[in-house]
């Protein structure tokens, strides 16, 4: 359990939005953010703007949970589920609405225009990205009309506030740092997951099977390193099943197709970041990825890309992990190597660093100054 001060106003009504219930780490973030409010005396609601995932109403307790709709939620089309995002919003009549994840913004915000219900929108990923001039430009537009329109924005990790896209916000208060934190696991005696179960060296992937993860890069620096000795990628993630093949005839083609398996989605990572050798995230783009917190509280080594949102900083510039860019594949690969061997980068006790406890204060701060007017001052902490 998680404790928030009950100093401040205690209770508020307060919905989070979340685009669906699929596993993601924005998904699983929101939802240990719901609980802790609930926990601390705050009637929560999960909003989902469908029912569709792995996450249900039992994951949420004791929060509450509804959902928009039943059908699929598309990234693409959001406009379409917005009258019964605003039907549901307008039902539960919150002191304040708190958007989780990039996806589901702009339907929250058509949702709710002419409410007036204040508006936190929360960032976790960056707006500007390689190679998408015209697409950054949008982004960057829409991030602007967000921010105007909400009472406080938020963004997760360093990498985020110094983006160009929240740096102005950042100076002028409209948008405040809460870095992402998890509840330590602390130790378990659950099984290792069948898959894990391997004479050669296991290294874990966790993420959605999209291009942002880079898995090209990742499954192509595995082949490297069998080079030089026997090692397997097993990825954990849901995703296109047409993306997922094309990623098995990339690893068939560098020789390595047997040394690559998608294991799916799972409810409790743990024991499989505890049976994997390493953990990998080679991500273009991210905001502040909960998967890698959990392997620096699983204790696994770890190979992060420089671009993987606030790695760099996580693992401190290389103290608790490996770094590498995220398009080479060589380096990776020798670093993999790295982590496998006699001698791995540990990330030792890092996760003190990223206590849930000091996030979860830091939002019903945030959330207290929204509904009460005042301005709006979250408690600091160490990275």
């Amino acid at each position: 359990m998680i404790v928030i001060s009950a100093r401040y106003r205690v209770p508020m009504r307060i919905a989070i939005y979340v685009h669906d219930m699929r596993a993601s780490g924005v998904v699983r973030a929101m939802i240990a953010l719901a609980r802790a409010l609930a926990e601390a005396g705050d009637d929560a609601v999960l909003v989902a703007g469908s029912s569709a995932g792995w996450f249900g109403a039992a994951d949420v307790a004791p929060a509450r949970f509804v959902a928009a709709t039943e059908r699929q939620a598309e990234s693409r089309g959001q406009l379409r589920g917005v009258p019964a995002l605003r039907r549901a919003i307008r039902a539960i009549a919150p002191d304040v609405v708190l958007s989780g994840g990039n996806h589901g913004h702009v339907s929250l915000w058509a949702a709710t225009r002419g409410l007036g219900i204040p508006r936190v929108f929360v960032f976790s990923n960056p707006m500007e990205r390689a190679g998408q001039p015209i697409r950054n430009r949008w982004r960057m537009a829409k991030s602007a009309t967000l921010i105007a329109a909400s009472a406080r924005s938020v963004v997760v990790g360093r990498n985020l506030a110094d983006d160009a896209a929240f740096s102005r916000g950042i100076a002028a208060g409209r948008v405040v740092l809460i870095r992402n934190g998890i509840a330590r696991a602390g130790v378990a005696a659950s099984p290792v997951p069948a898959a894990m179960v391997d004479a050669v060296p296991t290294v874990l992937a966790v993420g959605r099977l999209t291009k942002q993860k880079n898995y090209e890069g990742l499954i192509a620096a595995i082949a490297a390193a069998n080079r030089v000795r026997p090692m397997r990628l097993v990825v954990l993630g849901g995703g296109d099943a047409a993306y997922r093949d094309g990623l098995a005839a990339q690893a068939a083609a560098l020789g390595v197709g047997d040394r690559v398996l998608f294991a799916g989605v799972t409810d409790d990572v743990y024991p499989w970041l505890r049976a994997a050798r390493v953990f990998a995230i080679a991500s273009w783009w991210e905001g502040s990825s909960i998967a890698l917190l959990e392997a620096v509280d699983a204790g696994v080594p770890i190979v992060a890309s420089t671009t993987a949102g606030d790695a760099v900083e996580v693992l401190d510039g290389g103290r608790y992990g490996l770094i590498v860019a995220p398009d080479d594949a060589e380096g990776f690969a020798a670093a993999l190597l790295r982590q496998v061997g006699d001698d791995p980068v540990r990330p030792g006790d890092r996760i003190l660093a990223y206590d849930a406890g000091a996030m979860m204060r830091a939002y019903r701060a945030l959330l207290v100054g929204v509904v009460e007017g005042a301005p709006v001052r979250t408690p600091t902490r160490s990275s």
